[in-house]
Formats: structure tokens, C-alpha cells, sequence
């Protein structure tokens, strides 16, 4: 497998955590998933040098996406980051838009799990996929 296939997910709805989970996992990546953001951005900054890419969903309690992934920018730059979105994208558009900083993909729920993996494999073998919003 790569060398570092450490992913962190994050969603308030643990069924589409799982099953992102487990999709990847399939894949040989190795799978942090988080229900709480607050509890994934602690485990996040006791493991920084762990995870090569973050899947957060936009929309979630206590703290969005975009400011969380903003706070793991600021730690690491360079970690890859994908978000998820029941919403539609021209809801979700402005909320991202309010942080400067690159993203590799947007999906819309449901999610196509195929084009997930094969996104994380792209961005974990530093094939350019990234689209500034």
C-alpha cells in the first residue's frame, strides 16, 4: 500500500462514517472516523504527522467543516482535504468559500463510493486533483 494511508473522517451521521469507513478500508487505507468533530481534531493534533487526507462532512454541530478543516490547515498545510454534502452546492458554496484554502473534491450524498476511492487513491499518489473554490 502507499506509505502513508492514513485517513481522517468525520460525520456526524455514523452511518455514512461507516460506511466511508469501510469502503476504504477495503482499499487497504488505514481509517480514523469521527462522529464529534471537537473529538476528531483532538485525536488529529495528538497524531499530526499521521494523516495524509481529511473527509468532513460541511454541515455538522458544535463546528462546521470548513472551520474545522481550517483549524487542521493551520496545523498542517499540506494534508489533502475532500468534504461531503447532503446540501446542495450552492447552499454550501458560501460557507466554504469564507476559508481560503484548497480542497480536492466536493461530494454530494449519497456518495459514489467508487469515485471516492479512486479520488483518495489519486491524492495519496500525489496525481493533481485539487480545484481552488
Amino acid at each position: 500500500m502507499l506509505s502513508n494511508s492514513n485517513i481522517l473522517v468525520i460525520d456526524d451521521n455514523i452511518d455514512i462514517a461507516n460506511i466511508v469507513k469501510t469502503s476504504l478500508e477495503i482499499d487497504g487505507f488505514d481509517v480514523s472516523m469521527f462522529n464529534d468533530p471537537h473529538l476528531a481534531l483532538e485525536h488529529f493534533k495528538k497524531n499530526l504527522a499521521k494523516f495524509s487526507v481529511v473527509i468532513s462532512d460541511v454541515r455538522m454541530p458544535g463546528i462546521n467543516g470548513p472551520e474545522l478543516v481550517a483549524i487542521i490547515k493551520d496545523l498542517r498545510p499540506e494534508i489533502k482535504v475532500i468534504f461531503m454534502t447532503a446540501f446542495d452546492m450552492m447552499d454550501i458554496k458560501p460557507e466554504i468559500e469564507n476559508y481560503d484554502y484548497e480542497i480536492a473534491e466536493i461530494f454530494q450524498k449519497p456518495l459514489s463510493m467508487k469515485r471516492l476511492r479512486k479520488i483518495v487513491k489519486e491524492l495519496l499518489n500525489n496525481v493533481t486533483v485539487h480545484e481552488k473554490i
